[in-house]
């Protein structure tokens, strides 16, 4: 296993206990722990720059990070079914309803009845929900810009490549452990 160049906190790590700690069999190096690393730096890359939960303040508009989620999607591919935008958005769907709910009750989203199937709905923005995606899409493309200034741009082709093929093995694991068939 690869050795982070990374140490923790020295304030964490030399803490003294104020009670006798019990010791575990096998700790994690969560330095080279991909899904702590991967949830650290998501949280980390959140906050740097045009912080989106103070991009939604600022615009006086009640919605949340969902429901900002839902208008990101819908705005880069267009009308969606409730299912796809939990299969992207890697929300349930109870959630994304919820989101839909707030944003058709603010007039950013509306839906469409499937002709065949009624119990199916297509999502999509209105003129309204459009016009606040493209208030605060640009801050949020130079906060992603802000963010990748870090990498060169071959190490960004690498980055991207990397996360490509976890994408894919992810896709693989996550078919497998759901195989519900004898």
């Amino acid at each position: 296993m690869v050795k982070s160049k990374v140490k923790p906190a020295a304030n964490i790590k030399n803490k003294p206990a104020f009670r006798k700690t019990a010791q575990v069999k096998d700790p994690i190096d969560l330095q080279t722990f991909l899904p702590f690393r991967f949830f650290q730096m998501g949280l980390r890359m959140s906050d740097a720059g045009n912080k989106l939960s103070e991009l939604i303040r600022e615009s006086n508009t009640p919605i949340g990070d969902r429901e900002w989620r839902v208008i990101a999607l819908l705005g880069s591919y267009g009308g969606l079914t409730n299912g796809q935008l939990a299969k992207i958005s890697s929300l349930d769907a109870a959630t994304i309803s919820r989101a839909v709910k707030t944003l058709k009750g603010i007039g950013f989203v509306d839906t469409m009845q499937s002709k065949r199937d009624r119990r199916r709905l297509l999502i999509f923005l209105t003129e309204d929900g459009a016009s606040y995606h493209d208030q605060i899409t640009p801050k949020r493309i130079e906060t992603g810009e802000l963010i990748a200034a870090g990498l060169n741009s071959q190490e960004l082709k690498s980055l991207l490549r990397i996360l490509d093929k976890l994408d894919r093995h992810m896709e693989h694991l996550e078919s497998e452990l759901d195989d519900e068939w004898e």
